[in-house]
């Protein structure tokens, strides 16, 4: 019991955290050594985690709910895109978030947000959350489309980009798959899927 809460605390502080710096000598005979299971699921958490966005990069981060997201969500992880779920599944997300850092709150330093700060966060998520398409039009690609990204979210609506900003928008997913060891795409899938993407975001 006593092994386990000390890795735990270790893990929050990794995360959540800056310790007050101290000697490397005295901090490395302070660190209890860790075991094999526990370097895996460290390392697993690590890689895991969602590439985060800068706080300028956010849509409308002058508002509260940006602010708040500023303020607490990067004291455990990166900073999330409100993109990175639908807004049909950022209530069980965040939930899920908050019945975390009430748990990490205290002994760890984690600030926990209020009452109105979670609404304002959770409003501002579900404002600018991923655009999920109802009925995506037939045509070339879609099969690929539809296989392809679906194992990390739900399909987009091919509309919330304009064809010229979906080579980025997909340059980028590549690149999520790769830190997240997602299987990727290859030359001939990626091509198809922004040929499809670019040919149905000119669809009214």
């Amino acid at each position: 019991m006593r092994k386990s809460f000390v890795f735990l605390s270790v893990l929050g502080l990794a995360a959540c955290g800056k310790p007050q710096e101290r000697p490397a000598t005295a901090a490395a005979a302070a660190a209890p050594a860790l075991s094999e299971q526990e370097r895996r699921l460290l390392t697993a958490s690590t890689i895991l985690l969602p590439p985060g966005l800068s706080p300028d990069s956010l849509p409308d981060p002058h508002s509260r709910g940006a602010q708040m997201l500023i303020a607490y969500c990067p004291q455990c992880h990166m900073l999330p895109s409100p993109a990175s779920h639908a807004s049909q599944d950022w209530p069980s997300v965040a939930r899920r978030m908050w019945v975390r850092i009430d748990m990490m709150h205290g002994d760890l330093g984690v600030s926990v947000p209020a009452e109105g700060d979670r609404i304002a966060m959770l409003n501002y998520l579900m404002a600018h959350a991923l655009k999920v398409a109802e009925h995506l039009p037939e045509g070339p690609g879609k099969n690929v489309f539809s296989a392809m990204c679906s194992r990390c979210h739900l399909l987009p609506d091919p509309r919330t980009h304009s064809p010229a900003d979906w080579i980025a928008v997909i340059e980028r997913m590549e690149r999520n798959m790769q830190r997240m060891k997602v299987s990727g795409l290859s030359h001939e899938q990626t091509v198809s899927i922004i040929q499809y993407l670019q040919t149905a975001s000119r669809r009214s």
